[in-house]
């Protein structure tokens, strides 16, 4: 039996940067833009990995990333991500937080954002 803590919660905008600001060149850290590719060029996280979840093989491309990295899952709100938290908590995956208020807050906070 497997006693891997497995983690899932939302994170405030800040706290999330200040995790990925000291985690860096830690390739175990991933953060994941759930929204479509037009808002994602709009404006997005630093090596913001793009899974659009309105594609059709959004679920099977869930199941094919490396379950044992740590995700911070964001889309522009916050609701498809808490989705994409749930969908990855079931597949198996060892931790993933959902972005509180997604890309809208981020920017509020006046956090950086690329494009």
């Amino acid at each position: 039996m497997s006693t891997h803590k497995r983690e899932f919660k939302e994170i405030e905008p800040k706290e999330v940067f200040n995790i990925l600001e000291k985690h860096r060149d830690d390739p175990d850290f991933e953060v994941l833009d759930v929204r479509t590719p037009e808002e994602y060029d709009d404006g997005h996280i630093e090596n913001a990995y793009l899974l659009n979840a309105k594609s059709r093989d959004f679920e099977d491309e869930i199941g094919k990333m490396d379950k044992n990295r740590k995700y911070f899952v964001y889309c522009r709100t916050g609701r498809k991500s808490r989705k994409a938290v749930e969908l990855m908590q079931k597949s198996g995956y060892k931790e993933a937080h959902s972005i509180i208020g997604g890309m809208d807050k981020w920017k509020r906070r006046r956090l950086p954002v690329e494009k």
